[in-house]
């Protein structure tokens, strides 16, 4: 079994406020996180946990979010 790395402090930030930006820009265009989840085959849970920086989702699922969001992934990340 191989041991799990941590995670630097500042990375976890950023995790976090990527979720952040996600949540942002969802309310800005008045979807729910059902409809935001359901629109790009991911589940309501999970993106709860992205939003909430609990989770480090992968470039494709942050491509995934980038097009429900109809936005450029370079908006999410900065």
């Amino acid at each position: 079994m191989r041991n799990k790395r941590e995670v630097p402090a500042h990375i976890k930030a950023r995790v976090k406020t990527v979720g952040k930006k996600i949540a942002e820009l969802r309310q800005a265009k008045h979807l729910t996180q059902e409809k935001l989840a359901y629109g790009i085959g991911i589940a309501k849970s999970y993106l709860g946990y992205i939003e909430r920086g609990e989770s480090n989702p992968s470039l494709e699922t942050l491509l995934l979010v980038a097009e429900g969001l109809e936005c450029e992934l370079e908006e999410i990340l900065k």
